[in-house]
Formats: C-alpha cells, structure tokens, sequence
C-alpha cells in the first residue's frame, strides 16, 4: 500500500505537470498559460530535480494519465529539458530505506507490483496498472484495414487439411497505424463484417500492423506465427462482398466501407489465392473505391508485413486482370494501359481517363510576375514508374533537360496519386517561337 507518490522533475525553463487532469506540479509558469505563453523565470540548475509529493487519490485503479507542459523564458533559447519519474512511497520497514531502482516505461505498459513486509514475512495482493505513454485514441485518421483476404484459396497441404478443408478459416484482416502517436484501441469494434472487439489495454505502435485471425491454429498451418500481435475474432466474412463498419471512442466510424468480388474489384482476390492490398496505404485513401485495391502480390497476401514496395505495371495489371498488353486500352478511353498505371487512372474506367492540362498563368518567379506555359497532370505514387516532361520548339527534337522546367507545385490527392504542375523556366515572350510540351513514361 502506497502512502503517497513522489514526482521528481527536471525542466528548463517553466513546466506543469497534471495527473489524470489535476493540476499537481508548476514552476517558472503563470496560471492558466497560453501554448505562446513564455516561462516567467529561468531554471539555475538544469539537471536538479525538482520533488513534490503527490497524494494516493491523485491515481485511479487501472489506467492514468500524466500530461506535461514546458515552456521556454524566450523564444531565442537554443534548448529544452524535460525529464519525470513517478515513484510510489511506502512506510519504513524495519532499517531499511525502502528505495529501489528507478525503471522507464518507453511503451505503454501493464506494471504489477507487489509489497512484502519482512517483519511478518507476508507479501500484499498483486496491484496492476496500466500505463499508456503518449498514446491517442483510434480513428479514421490514423487507422487504416491495410490488407484483408475474404475468400482465402482452398487448404491443399496435409498441415493445412489436418487443422482445417474449410478454406474459409484462413481469413484474416491488417490493420496499420498511419498515425505519428501510438494508438489506444480501447473501445475499437467491428459493428459489420465481423464479430469482434479490442480488449482493454491494448495499443497499436507507429507504423505498425496488427492481425485479426478467423482461426489461429489454421492460419499457423498456412503462414506460421504471426511476427505482430494477433487476435481471433467470430464469425466470417463474405464471399460475395459486404460492408465492413469499424467504430472507436468517437462519433463517427473508423472505417465505413463495402467490397466485392465483382469488377471493377479485383476478382483474383476471390478464391485464387491473392488477398485484397490497400495501395499507398499511408495516404488513407477511401476504402470504398474499388481503384484504391489491388491483388496482392504474393500468393495468400502478406499478413503482418509491407506489401512489396514499388507496384510494378505487370503486378498492377494483374491485379486489375486487364486483357490488353501495356500499349492496349482496356477501356477504350484512348488512354494505353501503361499510361493509366503512370497516372494513377483505372484502366478499366473510360470515365476516370488521365487528361493533362496545359495553360498560361500569371506567376510570380523571383520577385517579378509574368505569364508562364505550364501543364498540369497527375501522377501514380508509390509504382516503380514515372512521366517525364519535355519540351520541343519542332515537334521533332524533344529535350527532357531539367533546366528547361521548374515544378510549380505537387499535390498529394491522399488516393494513391499527385497532382503536378510545372512550368517552362522562361515567361512567354511576344517574339518566342512555338513551345510545344508532352509527357514521356519510363
């Protein structure tokens, strides 16, 4: 049983400290401070620490939150400092002093502790709490289902068979952090799709994945352990497509979409061996459009790691089974199919047709305004691939020389492309020959 709690700070200049939203700790730093706010003194000694004791009812059973504040005296100042411990105070037992060794917590963490008292030789009930450390809640910005195998290929092997012929135990869902924070999965469910909820405590780091296994011991036969953290979940998804609803803490859904196992979804995913792979999953693109999906590259997906990075043409056309080579166009928008995967279009989308723009604007280049011919078109991201401007006065000779452009501006679409625009490096001169410009792809 715990006394009180000593908080040991070290900062430079002003700091606050609040435990589970309680005020317990300020110094150098006026009340009520603005973010823009300045310390009001400075620290003399930078690597002190700084005690103040902390009653037992300033924490609660389970999970508590310690949030700190620091300010700087000026905004010329070249350095911060900001170091805390936390450590529970017991009564003296017999001659000893009762400190041990400080430890960190880095992750978020489940700490149980135990008392012994050496006069009656009897240890307390185990305590626990569970310690999050700069964690935010779960939602649509952060969390994205980065891989999902509906209709897995039928069990063929005898380690498979023996677990399971039911082709449809070896389903499993990704799901990624793409946040900057570790994530609190606290309260994050599946409302359709299928049946499962997060358990207490648990938590997503940065940029990594978690599983969400149909049958453990099935998928163990297929693809051995999980190399993340996993979890099974009831139920199954359908073969046919279905709506897959993901809800957290929040208001609204983390996730809200509907797939399907007929085009434009890619039909691979359905039953040949392939899982569906989000592209550029980093960029959180919506889960609804069928253009946002791909065929995995590897037979049964990639559970628990990156898709293979750098999507080349012939990945990507076999994931969409086009019919036509790289210089057909499946969808007779005048597009060939090569220049749909550079730009980022569907191939099999007449209406989604790639239509670069050239015009004349007004710009402003190094503190004189003039007019400029410039194109602007958009551009597939993460595929090993690319277009490259170049310029002709003759229709004739092209140039991709870099001097004879500048970029303007690229815009992420947060759908698996960009738009550019660049321009010619010199205004438009009243006595300039024709300029001719087009797009090459490598």
């Amino acid at each position: 049983m715990f006394l009180n709690f000593l908080l040991r700070v070290k900062y430079d200049d002003g700091a606050a400290v609040y435990i589970n939203g309680v005020e317990q700790f300020r110094q150098n730093l006026a009340n009520n401070a603005a973010f823009d706010d300045y310390a009001n003194g400075t620290t003399s000694d930078e690597g002190g620490w700084k005690d103040a004791t902390i009653p037992v009812s300033a924490l609660v059973s389970g999970t508590n939150t310690i949030a700190v504040e620091v300010h700087q005296a000026s905004g010329t100042s070249s350095d911060t400092r900001m170091d805390l411990t936390l450590r529970g105070q017991t009564s003296n037992v017999g001659a000893g002093d009762n400190v041990t060794s400080p430890f960190n917590l880095n992750n978020p963490t489940l700490v149980r502790a135990r008392g012994y008292n050496s006069t009656r030789g009897e240890w307390s009930a185990l305590n626990e709490a569970f310690f999050t450390i700069d964690s935010v809640p779960a939602d649509a910005t952060n969390l994205v289902v980065s891989e999902f195998h509906y209709r897995p290929a039928k069990p063929i092997t005898s380690a498979e068979l023996a677990i399971s012929s039911d082709r449809d135990d070896f389903e499993f869902l990704e799901l990624l952090n793409i946040g900057e924070n570790d994530l609190d999965m606290n309260n994050v469910r599946f409302a359709e799709g299928i049946n499962f909820s997060f358990p207490d405590n648990a938590t997503l780091g940065i940029g990594e994945r978690i599983l969400l296994l149909r049958d453990r011991d099935a998928f163990e036969a297929r693809y051995g352990q999980p190399a993340v953290q996993s979890f099974e979940y009831t139920g199954r998804l359908s073969n046919d497509g279905e709506q897959i609803l993901i809800l957290g803490s929040g208001p609204d859904p983390i996730k809200n979409f509907t797939y399907n196992d007929q085009e434009p979804w890619p039909a691979s995913a359905d039953g040949e061996g392939p899982s569906l792979v989000l592209i550029d999953s980093l960029s959180n693109p919506n889960h609804n459009e069928p253009n946002h999906w791909m065929s995995s590259q590897n037979e049964g997906g990639s559970p628990g790691t990156e898709e293979p990075s750098g999507v080349t043409y012939d990945t990507w056309a076999s994931g969409l089974e086009l019919q036509g080579g790289p210089l057909d166009d499946d969808d007779g928008d005048q597009i060939l199919n090569f220049f749909e995967f550079l730009h980022g279009s569907s191939p099999v989308d007449s209406s989604d047709a790639p239509r670069p723009v050239a015009s004349v604007q007004s710009l402003e280049v190094d503190g004189s305004t003039n007019d400029y011919l410039t194109l602007t078109f958009n551009e597939g991201t993460g595929i090993k691939g690319s277009l490259t401007v170049e310029v002709s006065i003759d229709l004739q000779d092209w140039s991709s020389n870099s001097s004879l452009t500048e970029v303007v501006s690229e815009i992420d679409n947060g759908n698996g492309t960009s738009t550019v625009t660049i321009r010619l490096a010199s205004p438009i001169g009243a006595d300039q020959d024709k300029t001719y410009l087009r797009l090459r792809g490598r």
